[in-house]
């Protein structure tokens, strides 16, 4: 799955919203992000040492990753369904808050990390929270594991993911504001690896890894995304092909495989601190 970031962020639709009732798909189905990645987020530091933020956490898929590995982790999190369906971890104590007001003191942290959910908040805003709340000598990860479009069997699923959503943001477009070049130009750099404001030493990773499900963990997958149709009878098309897709792709043990890519950034903050 590609993402357009362009017209991702700064909408006047509410994302804070869009994962409501989706949490305990959300926990069951969504990857978890290879060892690799975490390895890599970690690289020269010692975990027991560590106390990080992660942002957007969801239901902590990824801040458990880093609390298995002796991380202490404050999981920051705005949607309370999404709070609720978390698996908990005595390492990992979640508190409401947003992107853009981070409940947590300046330079209190080691480690600010953000799985899957960069792309939903403020850019600007967003990074200057980063900034405030990490240590002078810290370090910022932003990770994202995407269907990988080489691969046939995932960039059909994401077809149809993408497909069911068509009618949400044709709804949506009456209230999304237009974007203007330079933040298009903003997020393209970005995502290439080329720009981060306010941070330096910036690097991106990649790694491909596979997930295998079956037909009801295919049906979950897709529910869990924040756009797909949460009822009514665009859901019940969704489901429809789904059954399709799993017909055609499934082995003998009914499982389908999907290959994600994951997209890692990782970053240190500027001095002095802006």
């Amino acid at each position: 799955m590609s993402f357009d970031f362009s017209t991702a962020s700064d909408s006047a639709t509410n994302p804070l919203s869009y994962f409501s009732e989706r949490g305990e798909d959300y926990e069951k189905y969504r990857p978890i992000h290879p060892a690799s990645a975490i390895d890599t987020i970690l690289s020269g530091l010692n975990p027991m040492q560590l106390i990080a933020a992660d942002i957007g956490a969801g239901t902590g898929i990824g801040a458990r990753l880093l609390a298995d590995r002796g991380v202490q982790v404050v999981a920051i999190e705005p949607n309370a369904d999404m709070r609720i369906s978390a698996t908990p971890h005595e390492r990992v104590e979640f508190l409401t808050g947003t992107a853009e007001q981070i409940p947590l003191e300046g330079a209190s942290v080691d480690l600010v990390t953000s799985f899957q959910a960069f792309h939903w908040f403020d850019f600007t805003k967003s990074l200057q929270e980063f900034h405030r709340i990490l240590k002078p000598n810290g370090r910022l990860a932003l990770v994202w594991s995407l269907w990988d479009q080489t691969d046939a069997v995932s960039k059909e699923y994401s077809r149809l993911i993408f497909e069911s959503s068509k009618d949400l943001e044709h709804q949506a477009k009456s209230s999304m504001q237009a974007k203007t070049w330079s933040k298009k130009l903003r997020y393209q750099l970005f995502w290439q690896g080329l720009w981060l404001p306010g941070f330096v030493n910036f690097r991106r990773h990649e790694v491909r890894f596979n997930q295998q499900l079956d037909l009801i963990g295919l049906i979950g997958l897709a529910r869990s995304q924040g756009f797909t149709p949460a009822g009514g009878t665009a859901l019940d098309k969704l489901t429809s092909e789904l059954k399709g897709f799993h017909r055609r792709f499934c082995n003998d043990q009914g499982q389908v495989q999907l290959t994600y890519c994951t997209r890692l950034y990782v970053a240190t903050p500027t001095s002095p601190r802006v």
